[in-house]
C-alpha cells in the first residue's frame, strides 16, 4: 500500500487527503520536522508532503531541509506547501521535490498527489492485478495528469495491440496527431514507414495522386510514375488528419480501399494491394457531419471501429501546471536560459485561461516567454496581452465553461452536461452516472453516442 507522511501542525492537508483518497493510502501525520526526521528512520514513504508552517521560519533553513529529505529518503517525492518564495537554487528534477505557493489550490495540490500516487512503481502482484499500471504518466511523448488523459494513454496502448482501424477525436491543438503516432510505435507495424497526412492542407484536385500515386501521363507534368501514400506506408501505418475535409469523390476511394486493401493509380489499369493500417482524425462533430451528407455513414462506419476521444485543455484538471513545468524545462534547456521558478501569479493566470487552441497553444506561450525571459523567474509580463487581462477583467473562475445556451439541441444540451459532470468528479463514471441519476451501462452508451468515448 502506498504511504504518505504530511508535516503539518492543523490537520487541514490530511483532511484533504482523506477526502480525495478515501483509499488505497497509509497517512501518517506529524507535527513538525523532528518528529519526521523519527519516522523518516524507521520507516520507507513513497511521498513525503511539509507545510513550512509546521516550524518557526527562523529555526529552519527551506534549502536545508529540502537536501536532508533527500538524504534520509532518497526514493520518496517530496511536496512543500509555503507562503515562502521558493529558493531559486532548488532543482525540483535533482531532489524530486514540487513546490506549491500558499494560498493553496486544491486542484493543483490534487493533481501533484495524483501524478506522484500513479506514478509510483508497482509491485509485480500490482502488476498482474492490474495491467493498465503499466501505462507510466509521460507515454511516447504524451503527458497525463488528469483522469481523463490516463484513460486515454490505456486507449493507445489497447489500440496498439488491435490492427484495426482507430478514429481520433477532439478539438484543435489536444494532441491527435501524437496519439497517432504513439499507436503505431505500440504496434506490431512500428518497424514499418508511419506517414502523417493532413487532409485539409492538400488541394482537392492533387488528392487522388497523392494519396494512391499515378501513372506516367496522368496529367501534364506527369512525366514518371509515382507510388501514393499508400504505396509508400506499405506495411506501416498512414494517418489521415483532418478526415472530414475529404471530398465525396476521396471518400468513395478511402472507403474501397478499406474494404478490399487494394488501390489503383490514377490513370492506373491494375489493382495494387496494400497492407496499412488506417488511423484517421477530426476535430469536427463527425456525427453532425454525417447528418449534414458532408459525410459518408459507410465511411464513417468503417473508420469508427476503435474511437479515441481527447479532452480540451481545459477539461484536464492539473494539465496546465504540469505541461508548463514541462515546456519550461524543455525550453530553458533549447535556449540556453536559467529559468528556475514561474511565479504563482503567472501559474495562476495560466490555469484560468480556458486555452482555445489547447496544448498546442500552451507551448507556444510558454516558448515565447522562455525566449523573452531575462532573469530565473517566469513572471506575468511574459505572458501575451489575452492572458494577462484576464486578471483586469475579474474573470477569477478556474471551473470549465460548456456552452450550453439557448438554441441547443437537446441533444448537444445532453452531451455538454455529461462532460461537465464527469469533469465535476474527476471523470468517475460511477459517480457521474448516480448524480445524473442513471446505471453506469446506460452512461456509458450515451458517452459512446455522443463520441466521449
Amino acid at each position: 500500500m502506498t504511504r504518505v507522511l504530511v508535516i503539518e501542525k492543523h490537520g487541514e492537508m490530511r483532511a484533504l487527503i482523506d477526502r480525495k483518497f478515501a483509499d488505497g493510502l497509509s497517512v501518517e501525520s506529524v507535527v513538525n520536522l523532528e518528529a519526521a526526521w523519527e519516522n523518516l528512520k524507521k520507516d520507507n514513504f513513497h511521498l513525503v508532503i511539509w507545510d513550512t508552517h509546521s516550524d518557526p521560519a527562523d529555526s529552519v533553513s527551506v534549502v536545508k531541509v529540502i537536501k536532508k529529505f533527500a538524504r534520509r529518503a532518497p526514493q520518496s517525492k517530496t511536496i512543500i506547501v509555503s507562503d515562502l518564495k521558493e529558493p531559486e537554487i532548488i532543482s525540483a528534477r535533482d531532489l524530486k521535490c514540487q513546490w506549491l505557493q500558499e494560498p493553496l489550490d486544491e486542484a493543483e495540490f490534487f493533481a501533484l498527489l495524483e501524478t506522484d500516487l500513479r506514478t509510483k512503481e508497482p509491485s509485480f502482484s500490482e502488476r498482474a492485478a492490474n495491467p493498465e499500471l503499466d501505462v507510466p504518466t509521460e507515454f511516447e511523448g504524451i503527458l497525463a495528469i488528469s483522469l481523463s488523459m490516463r484513460s486515454v494513454l490505456q486507449q493507445i496502448v489497447e489500440a496498439a495491440v488491435a490492427d484495426i482501424p482507430v478514429l481520433i477525436t477532439g478539438e484543435t491543438g489536444t494532441g491527435k496527431d501524437l496519439v497517432a503516432a504513439a499507436i503505431h510505435r505500440r504496434s506490431k507495424r512500428k518497424d514499418f514507414q508511419y506517414l502523417p497526412v493532413n487532409m485539409g492542407a492538400i488541394a482537392t484536385e492533387l488528392i487522388p495522386s497523392e494519396l494512391f500515386g499515378h501513372e506516367k501521363g496522368a496529367y501534364t507534368g506527369a512525366s514518371e510514375a509515382r507510388a501514393g501514400f499508400f504505396e509508400q506506408a506499405q506495411g506501416g501505418t498512414i494517418f489521415l488528419d483532418e478526415i472530414t475535409t475529404m471530398d465525396e469523390r476521396t471518400q468513395v476511394s478511402l472507403l474501397r480501399v478499406l474494404e478490399t486493401k487494394t488501390i489503383r493509380r490514377v490513370r492506373g489499369e491494375k489493382d495494387i494491394k496494400v497492407n496499412v493500417r488506417v488511423i484517421a482524425a477530426t476535430n469536427e462533430d463527425i456525427e453532425e457531419a454525417v447528418k449534414g451528407g458532408r459525410f459518408r455513414e459507410d465511411l464513417y462506419y468503417r473508420l469508427d471501429v476503435f474511437r479515441i476521444h481527447l479532452p480540451p485543455l481545459r477539461e484536464r484538471p492539473g494539465g496546465v501546471t504540469l505541461l508548463t513545468d514541462h515546456y519550461v524545462a524543455r525550453f530553458d534547456e533549447l535556449y540556453d536560459r536559467n529559468i528556475r521558478v514561474v511565479s504563482p501569479e503567472t501559474y495562476r493566470l495560466l490555469r484560468r485561461y480556458t486555452w482555445p487552441g489547447n496544448v498546442r497553444e500552451l507551448k507556444n506561450v510558454i516558448q515565447r516567454a522562455v525566449l523573452l525571459a531575462k532573469g530565473a523567474e517566469l513572471i506575468p509580463d511574459l505572458l501575451p496581452a489575452r492572458i494577462r487581462e484576464i486578471a483586469d477583467s475579474g474573470a477569477r473562475d478556474t471551473q470549465p465553461h460548456y456552452p450550453i445556451q439557448l438554441g441547443m439541441s437537446l441533444a448537444d444540451v445532453e452531451k455538454e452536461f455529461i462532460k461537465m459532470t464527469l469533469s465535476s468528479v474527476s471523470g468517475n463514471k460511477m459517480k457521474a452516472a448516480s448524480i445524473l441519476g442513471i446505471s453506469r451501462r446506460a452512461l456509458y452508451n450515451k458517452l459512446k453516442r455522443h463520441g466521449l468515448l
